[in-house]
């Protein structure tokens, strides 16, 4: 694949309706963290790179002007969300229309990569997915090909889950979604990838839980909330409950403000660096 090509694999049956301008506009909290995550990330100019739940594409669009002569392909079961990315995109990148289950599936006409990559996304995926998911990762690495993965892990935005959970029962009472997010423990994540076969005493490999206190004021933690989270609440909650959900959610906002006046959020995030041997 080359330019801005794409084609579409089946979709998970879990899909929350994101607006992809929408999401775009609410991801500077991620933005500020890339030049961390960019620095880990092993990459040689020749590379062949997948980003694995790509988004809207900025961090896609970087990392494919660090293999400028190379090529990186995104991946993401969302059509909103790719097409923001193919914006921003560069000569050298391509994307697939597919979710993390079906990715092998989805990539076996171009099947071999230096590095794969995932920021901020495992998290959405059921952890019953997540061996497959790997297993799959390795089956496309070349051999001592690089997985480099962040996502939320441990007691990832506490409280927004207890208050998205509120919410949630005061709408749709004992049938009410839970949080939709797989927040894993760093040792949980690090035998799992052993089981699958990734080595990770090599090369400086790691997995580990880092905890930030993220920045937000009332506007940006409504924006992140309403574009990413409520809609993903929304999928389990019955058709008449969702528009009450979101109201109760954008008027009740205030409930997240510290002492200090912030809005400000405690993110955990898993952080690995693997390797297929």
């Amino acid at each position: 694949m080359s330019g801005h090509e794409s084609h579409t694999v089946g979709q998970p049956a879990w899909l929350p309706d994101w607006d992809g301008a929408l999401y775009a506009a609410n991801t500077d909290h991620h933005r500020r963290y890339d030049a961390r995550f960019l620095s880990t990330l092993p990459l040689q100019l020749t590379d062949r790179v997948l980003d694995l739940g790509c988004g809207a594409g900025e961090l896609t669009a970087t990392v494919a002007k660090l293999v400028p002569d190379g090529h990186a392909v995104g991946l993401d079961p969302q059509s909103s969300l790719l097409a923001e990315a193919r914006k921003r995109a560069g000569a050298n990148q391509s994307f697939v229309e597919a979710s993390a289950q079906h990715l092998a599936e989805a990539l076996t006409a171009d099947s071999s990569f230096d590095v794969i990559f995932s920021q901020s996304v495992l998290h959405w995926v059921p952890w019953a997915d997540h061996a497959s998911i790997l297993q799959q990762c390795r089956q496309l690495l070349r051999p001592g090909g690089a997985l480099r993965i962040e996502c939320g892990g441990g007691d990832n935005v506490r409280e927004v889950v207890a208050f998205l959970d509120n919410i949630a029962s005061d709408i749709a009472g004992p049938s009410a979604p839970r949080a939709p997010w797989t927040f894993v423990p760093a040792g949980a994540y690090l035998d799992l990838l052993l089981e699958v076969g990734f080595e990770v005493a090599t090369r400086d490999g790691y997995v580990h839980t880092v905890a930030q206190r993220r920045a937000f004021d009332r506007d940006s933690v409504t924006g992140w909330l309403v574009s990413q989270a409520v809609e993903a609440y929304a999928v389990d909650l019955l058709p008449e409950q969702r528009a009450p959900f979101r109201s109760e959610v954008t008027a009740r906002v205030d409930e997240l403000r510290r002492s200090d006046g912030t809005y400000d959020l405690t993110f955990v995030r898993l952080d690995l660096l693997a390797f297929n041997p």
